[in-house]
């Protein structure tokens, strides 16, 4: 529900709004917390997100990326400038950045024709923000992102102890390691070198919470808080491990999907890589460490999660051969 911004008291909140109305013209009659210091809000008859970065140089690169992106108006939710002229203002130790909202819905991922939309916005994306010459924020390659998430997979092992799921924890890491060890073993530097010479630009965050369906029915990105430059393979490896929950039973229809990857044999190797799962663990893991009840449930359902897509490794392996 929509909540009215309140004039008096003294929460972050209230502070933050009545300075953006008296510093930068910026009134803001309604508003929605959607998570901390990030805001749908009414100001002008309009509806904008209002977000905080505790790391301006994360929203200073989209600022200047989306000057350059040229197709950004259509694909994307754009930054806006504040009444005040600004693109961005600084207060209550964060960076605030403006955007357009975008009306509609998250993409649903067990919906095709969601699916589908989803992809083509993703391809649309790479193939028009290409050349666009803006500094990177540097991240790690994604084999080194998941041997970490390995890692911090590897340290729950005593959860899966305890509920007597070891067999199901080893053979996790032991394909997770065989997988992963091949698959750092590519020529990265040079498909990395590549990538950055010919400035390929990665969402880096493929999720279904961040393509909304809008009004006109289309897909459009949202939240780029991870763009970055590096091989548009990731965003392709990712968002495959997004659609596979809903496809692993219908293998035909995901590979006809991804018929137009480039690097096929090395995007398959990284599909085959459970690190989607470890992920979906972890997030749980973290979340309820000190709820054994509710870790076993989903121990429960990774267990389910993980014979299928055994069964997907099996049937797919092959073509890595």
């Amino acid at each position: 529900m929509m909540k009215y911004k309140t004039k008096e008291g003294d929460s972050y909140t209230d502070r933050l709004f009545n300075w953006l109305d008296t510093n930068k013209d910026l009134s803001i009659t309604k508003y929605i917390e959607i998570k901390p210091k990030i805001y749908k809000i009414l100001a002008g008859g309009e509806s904008y997100l209002l977000k905080g970065y505790r790391r301006p140089a994360i929203l200073k690169q989209q600022l200047k990326f989306f000057r350059h992106w040229r197709e950004g108006f259509r694909l994307a939710a754009n930054p806006v400038y504040f009444p005040s002229g600004e693109k961005s203002v600084s207060s209550l130790g964060c960076e605030w950045g403006l955007f357009k909202w975008i009306h509609g819905r998250h993409a649903d991922f067990s919906n095709q024709n969601d699916r589908m939309k989803a992809y083509h916005c993703l391809r649309q994306f790479h193939r028009s923000s290409s050349g666009v010459e803006v500094e990177s924020i540097p991240r790690d390659p994604l084999y080194i992102k998941w041997q970490r998430r390995l890692d911090q997979f590897s340290a729950t092992k005593p959860i899966f102890q305890d509920t007597k799921k070891l067999k199901l924890f080893e053979e996790m890491t032991g394909m997770t390691n065989y997988f992963l060890e091949s698959f750092s073993n590519y020529h990265w530097g040079h498909i990395e070198e590549e990538a950055w010479t010919s400035r390929q630009w990665l969402h880096g965050d493929v999720a279904h919470h961040n393509f909304m369906i809008d009004r006109n029915n289309r897909a459009v990105l949202i939240d780029f808080d991870l763009l970055h430059r590096g091989p548009v393979l990731y965003d392709e490896i990712q968002l495959a491990h997004r659609f596979l929950p809903h496809l692993e039973n219908n293998r035909t229809r995901f590979f006809v999907t991804f018929r137009h990857i480039g690097k096929q044999k090395i995007w398959l190797h990284g599909v085959l890589i459970p690190a989607d799962l470890l992920r979906e663990w972890l997030y749980v893991y973290n979340k309820e460490r000190y709820n054994l009840n509710e870790l076993s449930v989903h121990l429960e359902k990774l267990e389910t999660a993980w014979e299928r897509r055994k069964k997907f490794v099996r049937y797919t392996e092959f073509m890595l051969r």
